[in-house]
């Protein structure tokens, strides 16, 4: 590997300070908890050294806090196309280690909004509109306090540019213990020996074979016995008047109160290059925990996100699954976990197993949704692309290919749930990574180097409006000598003038509606009778609610300390039943790198806050369910994308929040009275943390 170190002592401290001393630099936080650091020079040659798109940003450092730190790497271009222009690659690292922060810098291309996780990274983001380093002559490294109570310092020992991935081992003592936990941390949940874990999983084992119920006035399918409405043998939507309902089967009014993977045991993390960290790990061929093991390449949204070559020989440890087979061995622990967990959910008042039942190729999901009989949702995988692409992940929805694709999709996803009365429905994607950065998907495809299918459709809108080229120019401001010129590629037409950007917002609804028409028109065709829930967005705004007539149910996702807002949004423009896909408050108290994406300090407070989101939702006479994410906490060190929140309602000893599961108890109880009215929501909304 050759590299071209950067003199430590050329980084500018805008934010903190910083000593050089033999180890390299040790950077102190300002008195709001921030450091920031800033690199200027010429254009693609900052710091005295020269950077091109191949080479890899290597950051080598410890931060001392006890929680991830959050690290923003922010480039600004010489010749910005707008004010504020900026570009961010971001990750979470784990803090009290010696680790690599790694950026490939043509993920400046942004061709996709997650990062992949390296050894000794949690998550990782990038955002801006598409451009290369070679536009670049500043840089800032913006490090955050996030969840820390304490962030004392940042050590770095070295910044360096590098042809190749460096050698990502991480450094330092042992951090997991043997049953998946935090050893440097305590609370008063912790399980402190095998022993105690066995007993405890025992007993809960005994009093769910005692059985399981929904509460009093729920039907099989966990509808409302006070109120029916046509039966239909599968789940189908009403509107009484006043509200949307979801029906089940039996015709019985429907909310759906989820949990979103709530058939998994436990989530994997990754080990390699970090086996250090871990105070005990299994010989990766050791038959008593051959489920516990796995590789990358076997989880499906790794293998959507980086391709299934990425995460071979990638190697990850459930030690949730590792708990349940020290309590019922390695034949006993998958029955021992449906029966706790399925009655948990029911006893609880979940009526719904939420989004992306079957991300893992072992889960064995429908031999578990058999034996559970909870009614569920399904996310459809893989779906259909394009060679070429628009923007990240959306496809050219104009081109015959995407229509094949759909076709094929549709048969190969669907047709196994055909005629289940179980499945309410079915998410027809997941998170598109387009969605996560405001752009629009018209001004991208004429931006597009090359000559695609919606290209020509958008062209032949155009010309259908404007009949000639000469109306067009005096609307753009522009000079074409033919509509064909606009296959020429051109960034940023949307700011030509007030007509064209009313016009691109027209035509990024244009494209939305044919993103959703296409395969929605082959799913019905595959499978009439369930409910197509939609795209479950990762937040909704007026932009994309285009082509929401195409689904049976709109479904987005919100993390905030209430729904309330989102619904109302999204009901002004389309009157309609809505799902939210995920919402979620974690906690701050048990012992995690993050606490959620926003967080409570106690479970306590945590539950106040469920009730709140809980029930303000439920009201919304739009609104037919809400998925809480998710089961299981994560990893502490991370997931296969990094995610290593304290946000389940089991710890990793399956160990429930008793505080939470009473605040989610009592909103079941009253789940109906409030959708039908008969009650208010609360009031109370109990104390939110955010990071910063």
């Amino acid at each position: 590997m050759s590299k071209q170190t950067i003199q430590l002592e050329q980084w500018k401290f805008l934010q903190g300070t910083g000593v050089k001393d033999a180890e390299g630099l040790l950077a102190k936080p300002d008195a709001e908890g921030f450091i920031r650091l800033e690199l200027t020079g010429e254009k693609s040659r900052m710091g005295g050294v020269s950077w091109t798109p191949e080479q890899y940003l290597v950051i080598d450092m410890l931060a001392d806090m006890d929680a991830m730190t959050t690290v923003d790497v922010l480039f600004f271009k010489e010749k910005p196309l707008e004010e504020g222009e900026r570009n961010t690659l971001n990750y979470h690292m784990i803090p009290t280690r010696r680790v690599k922060m790694v950026l490939k810098l043509d993920e400046l291309a942004s061709r996709r909004f997650f990062l992949p996780t390296l050894p000794g990274t949690l998550k990782g983001h990038s955002n801006g509109r598409p451009t290369s380093i070679e536009e670049i002559n500043r840089i800032e490294i913006l490090v955050h306090p996030g969840y820390s109570h304490y962030f004392n310092s940042l050590r770095l020992y070295e910044i360096y540019l590098a042809d190749e991935l460096p050698d990502m081992t991480v450094i330092g003592e042992p951090m997991v213990d043997e049953l998946g936990q935090w050893i440097q941390k305590d609370w008063n949940t912790k399980t402190h020996s095998v022993e105690e874990l066995v007993t405890y999983l025992h007993s809960e084992y005994e009093k769910a074979k005692e059985g399981a119920s929904y509460p009093e006035g729920w039907s099989r399918y966990g509808g409302w016995l006070d109120k029916k409405f046509d039966t239909t043998g599968y789940f189908h939507t009403h509107y009484d008047g006043r509200r949307w309902w979801l029906v089940d089967p039996d015709g019985y009014a429907f909310i759906s109160n989820g949990v979103c993977y709530g058939s998994r045991m436990g989530v994997h993390g990754f080990v390699d290059r970090m086996e250090n960290l871990f105070s005990w790990l299994p010989a990766k061929d050791d038959p008593e925990y051959r489920d516990a093991w796995t590789t990358a390449d076997q989880i499906a949204e790794f293998v959507k996100r980086n391709g299934a070559e990425a995460g071979k020989g990638r190697y990850m440890f459930n030690f949730a699954r590792a708990n349940m087979i020290r309590a019922f061995g390695a034949d006993g622990w998958w029955n021992a976990w449906v029966t706790i967990n399925a009655a948990r959910l029911k006893n609880w008042g979940f009526n719904t197993i939420g989004v992306g039942v079957n991300n893992y190729f072992d889960e064995h999901v429908m031999e578990y949704l058999a034996k559970a009989e909870i009614p569920f949702v399904w996310t459809l995988k893989e779906f259909p692309q394009t060679k070429e692409k628009i923007f990240r992940d959306f496809p050219d929805v104009y081109a015959e290919e995407y229509a094949e694709n759909s076709r094929i999709f549709a048969e190969n996803q669907l047709s196994p749930f055909v005629g289940n009365p179980y499945m309410i429905g079915y998410f027809v994607n997941n998170e598109p990574e387009w969605k996560f950065q405001y752009i629009n998907l018209a001004e991208r495809t004429f931006a597009h180097p090359s000559h695609l299918a919606t290209k020509d459709a958008l062209i032949g809108w155009l010309k259908e409006k404007y009949g000639t080229v000469s109306a067009l120019n005096a609307a753009w401001n522009r000079q074409y000598a033919a509509f064909e010129d606009l296959l020429k590629p051109e960034e940023m037409l949307d700011t030509s003038s007030e007509a064209a950007a009313e016009d691109f917002a027209q035509m990024h609804a244009v494209l939305l509606e044919k993103y959703a028409q296409v395969p929605g028109d082959a799913l019905h065709k595959v499978d009439p009778n369930h409910l197509n829930l939609g795209m479950r967005f990762s937040s909704v705004s007026e932009r994309e609610m285009a082509g929401c007539e195409c689904y049976d149910v709109f479904s987005f996702n919100r993390y905030a300390p209430n729904a309330t807002e989102s619904l109302e949004l999204a009901s002004s423009i389309s009157n309609m039943p809505m799902i939210i896909g995920e919402w979620h408050i974690g906690g701050g108290d048990k012992g995690l790198l993050s606490n959620g994406l926003l967080s409570a300090p106690t479970q306590e407070e945590r539950g106040k806050a469920c009730a709140f989101y809980m029930e303000g939702a439920i009201s919304n006479p739009n609104c037919v369910g809400l998925h809480y994410f998710e089961m299981n906490d994560q990893p502490l060190l991370g997931r296969f994308d990094g995610e290593c929140m304290e946000h389940g309602i089991i710890d990793i000893c399956n160990r429930p929040f008793d505080e939470l599961v009473a605040h989610f108890k009592d909103v079941s109880s009253k789940l109906y009275a409030l959708a039908d009215g008969q009650e208010e929501p609360t009031q109370i909304q109990g104390t939110i943390w955010y990071s910063r």
